[in-house]
């Protein structure tokens, strides 16, 4: 089927961002009674996965002549945030998994048939870029290997999207679609933070993957992809990194936000050892109680500014470049800092009971902290751009450093590596 004919879509019950936010918070009591489950089996638990399905949050940024809603950017941020704050392995899976099928976009209209053909309603999109790939021509398709770490939410994915190298020496060439049966899981997922997020690590052997669901990377980062001619929405015609960051920020929200309120309710019964007296009478942990609110709210409007910038940019169609772009970076940076210092300062408030690995404090706080360690978050690379700009050194980000003309075939796609 040629890629301007494409069926017309089929969903019209698109929800709302308040619809989403209630069944979010529907689901919530479900998420927090399987959160240690989830740590346990080092995986989603099944029957939280099928209650999200059922709620329609993976269908989000799916293309709606597939069944999805093709919303505009920001709603990741609201569903994630508020069921992170009960279990943050959960709230990465909605934020982080669950968005990747807006990659999918991006590819031809045979590419995203086929996917959604393979997939039906429970169409799940699994990432791998840590590792290595290589990828050589073979005829009109293409021979792939390699392997791949930390590709969250594999076992409930449908598919896995993996990046590769045709110069095993060079940067990052080429994006591949794999359908189950092209690649195999190991089970390697034995972490401190995020342990529910079953973040696998993926092999391949010698797969022959078609065409169509290979892109180079000119294609893919080009705000311009194959599958802008059909796309419905923004969201598959941006760059991505500048939106895939901010799948971050809502699961950092919610799990500090989730750490502050069980930090609340266990303190309102404790006493004292020596003395008996009610903890929170105590006026350090008033006062620190008090602070970590105000790190909250600082960090909610940072992250909100994050998502009101990208959806304006994308919605007007606008290059994110230049100080724009630091700016956002700066902004997702200092917040997560905002996050973790917060759940770092509860749990060690909290004394030997916070380090109990079955107590919810101690459990947000090591999710919270694993989410901060993610490269797209790293302190000095974030930093170090807009000290360079500012001291008139270039970084070497064409996006930056305002070369646009080079910008689709740069490794560096508006960021340091």
């Amino acid at each position: 089927m040629p890629q301007n004919s494409a069926p017309a879509p089929t969903n019209s019950a698109v929800p709302t961002r308040s619809e989403l936010a209630s069944a979010s918070e529907a689901l919530a009591p479900l998420v927090r009674e399987n959160a240690v489950l989830a740590e346990e089996l080092r995986d989603p638990v099944p029957e939280v996965v099928e209650a999200l399905k059922a709620a329609g949050l993976h269908k989000l940024y799916r293309p709606r002549r597939f069944g999805g809603y093709g919303l505009d950017w920001g709603p990741h941020f609201t569903v994630s945030e508020r069921l992170a704050r009960e279990c943050g392995s959960t709230g990465w899976l909605v934020s982080l998994v669950f968005s990747h099928v807006m990659y999918l976009g991006r590819f031809p209209l045979e590419a995203q048939e086929e996917f959604f053909a393979s997939a039906g309603d429970d169409a799940v999109l699994a990432s791998g870029s840590a590792g290595g790939g290589a990828i050589r021509r073979d005829g009109s398709d293409w021979q792939l290997e390699g392997r791949w770490a930390f590709v969250s939410g594999v076992n409930v994915a449908s598919g896995v999207m993996v990046t590769a190298r045709e110069d095993s020496r060079g940067p990052i060439s080429h994006f591949a679609i794999l359908l189950p049966g092209e690649y195999q899981v190991l089970d390697t997922w034995h972490v401190e933070g995020l342990r529910g997020t079953g973040s696998h690590d993926v092999v391949v052997d010698q797969a022959l993957v078609p065409a169509r669901r290979v892109l180079t990377i000119e294609e893919f980062a080009s705000m311009s992809p194959p599958g802008a001619a059909i796309a419905e929405s923004y969201v598959h015609r941006v760059r991505t990194w500048p939106y895939q960051t901010s799948w971050l920020v809502g699961p950092l929200l919610g799990t500090a936000r989730g750490a502050l309120e069980s930090y609340c309710e266990q303190t309102r019964g404790r006493t004292g050892r020596l003395f008996g007296e009610p903890i929170v009478s105590q006026v350090p942990v008033q006062v620190r109680v008090g602070e970590a609110c105000a790190r909250l709210d600082a960090a909610e409007l940072l992250f909100e500014e994050v998502i009101r910038v990208l959806h304006a940019a994308g919605a007007a169609g606008e290059e994110i470049a230049g100080e724009r772009l630091l700016r956002l970076r700066r902004l997702m940076t200092y917040g997560s800092r905002l996050c973790t210092s917060t759940t770092d300062s509860l749990a060690a408030m909290m004394g030997v009971t916070g380090q109990k690995a079955s107590n919810p404090v101690q459990r947000l706080y090591r999710d919270c902290r694993a989410i901060s360690t993610h490269i797209e978050l790293n302190w000095d690379q974030s930093m170090a751009p807009t000290g360079k700009v500012r001291l008139g050194v270039p970084t070497g980000d064409p996006l930056i450093d305002g070369d646009s003309t080079s910008a689709d075939a740069s490794p560096v796609l508006g960021k340091q590596i």
